[in-house]
């Protein structure tokens, strides 16, 4: 028997405060890496592809080894908190240690760790969303929508308090939000259960070529928008001289106009097929890349944030749900693969972004993420046509 509408609506809202409050975490380390490894640590910036390689290839291990354990009926909520401690535990080093060593060291292990909490929210959300026989894209897409509305805050207030207190202090604030995800799901989430039959299921259905060509695209496209994150903060400080909060200006503007862009991918779900939608996303994303890399004014950045918001509020708002569509027994494997996809697009293109900012200037980061989501719209041809021969 299915709980009551507003019993539903109850529990819903328990996993938008989770999402809101596992984003903010993200939200508050992800945009500062670059910065902080440069500037608060003194490293050359090909250090920044040693360290997200390093932490990349170690969360898809621990990530994807998670998934498998709650798709085989292990607890996601106590996932959960598992990978809160190691995200919890990585901070702390981070915000102690001017050793280049140290947060590496920390990195590998604890902070890989830590990259599981998202997966795990997912994983989380989505298995209560198939008990409860709710819309899955639109559930997917206010979960993701509560993402950017944390990126809407957690970038500008990150850089503030860099600059008044340090990255220490952006550090103990993400500690913060941190510890009150975890204590929210200890408290307040409920275990989802998963029957059985589901759980053997599981291991029986294997995943298909398009999977992976349409895994192929999702990660091109987090490397276009990661080459550009990891660029913006030092292209416009250090070589356009843009007043300093206008890094965070930007991620918080961005993640503001996409939040609809995401809550509407529902309805237009309904009028056009979601591979197409993501085709569109990242066409939009190519406009963007394009016209960044020749804007040097303020004002020029603020008005390319719209072709931003509609290629990110599509990407992020369609994907999930189309890879979870892909293999449908096995949505704790897709959430981390889905998870871990955004993080290889992250180790290629922070790395990407280092090389090309050791040998030219971040300005040029730009350019490749424009030739990523040209890739990616190649890669996604393939997939429709592998579909449709699939049937």
């Amino acid at each position: 028997m299915l709980p009551s509408p507003s019993a539903q609506l109850a529990s819903a809202n328990l996993f938008i405060v989770l999402s809101i409050l596992t984003g903010l975490v993200g939200a508050f380390i992800n945009p500062l890496m670059t910065y902080f490894l440069v500037d608060g640590l003194a490293v050359p910036p090909i250090y920044i592809g040693l360290y997200t390689i390093s932490l990349t290839l170690s969360g898809l291990i621990i990530s994807q080894w998670l998934g498998n354990l709650a798709d085989k009926g292990s607890s996601s909520r106590k996932l959960y908190i598992l990978a809160t401690v190691g995200t919890i535990a990585a901070l702390v080093i981070y915000s102690n240690t001017q050793s280049f060593l140290w947060v590496l060291a920390a990195g590998v292990t604890l902070m890989a760790l830590g990259n599981a909490t998202t997966p795990q929210m997912l994983t989380l959300g989505r298995q209560w969303a198939g008990n409860n026989k709710v819309n899955i894209l639109q559930f997917n897409a206010r979960i993701r929508a509560c993402f950017s509305f944390a990126w809407m805050l957690g970038p500008p207030l990150g850089f503030m308090l860099v600059a008044s207190i340090g990255f220490a202090g952006a550090f103990s604030v993400a500690i913060f939000f941190a510890v009150l995800g975890m204590l929210f799901v200890m408290f307040f989430v409920p275990e989802q259960q998963i029957e059985h039959n589901h759980q053997h299921a599981t291991t029986q259905h294997k995943a298909p070529l398009s999977f992976w060509l349409l895994g192929a695209s999702v990660v091109m496209g987090s490397m276009a928008n990661t080459m550009y994150t990891s660029a913006l903060p030092l292209y416009t400080l250090n070589e356009l001289a843009l007043p300093s909060y206008t890094p965070g200006l930007l991620m918080g503007l961005v993640a503001c106009i996409e939040i609809p862009v995401m809550l509407f991918t529902n309805r237009l779900s309904r009028w056009f097929d979601k591979t197409h939608l993501l085709a569109v996303s990242f066409v939009f994303g190519l406009v963007f890349y394009i016209g960044i890399f020749n804007a040097y004014l303020l004002w020029h950045f603020v008005l390319l944030q719209l072709f931003n918001a509609i290629f990110y509020g599509l990407y992020a708002g369609i994907g999930l749900t189309l890879m979870q569509e892909q293999l449908p027994n096995r949505i704790g494997f897709t959430s981390a693969f889905y998870s871990n996809g955004m993080k290889v697009g992250l180790m290629f293109g922070s790395t990407a972004a280092g090389v090309i900012a050791q040998f030219g200037s971040f300005q040029y980061a730009t350019l490749g993420s424009a030739v990523a989501t040209v890739l990616a719209i190649i890669i996604l041809i393939l997939f429709n046509r592998l579909k449709h021969k699939q049937g």
